[in-house]
């Protein structure tokens, strides 16, 4: 059986988590989520794939 590992994050990370979350789940824009996080489209697609991959955990 596979064990869970709980994951904390930092105010940081835990923001970014929740934004790129919203937007996989909801939609929206990348452009908004970039301004948003203050960092370019680019790296949101990164976390994005990074997120939809490992999750939380990533």
């Amino acid at each position: 059986m596979k064990q869970v590992k709980k994951v904390t994050l930092r105010m940081n990370e835990h923001f970014k988590y929740e934004t790129i979350k919203e937007y996989v789940d909801h939609g929206g824009s990348k452009k908004k989520v970039a301004l948003k996080l203050n960092i370019t489209e680019r790296q949101v697609n990164r976390l994005i794939k990074v997120y939809k991959d490992k999750g939380k955990a990533a």
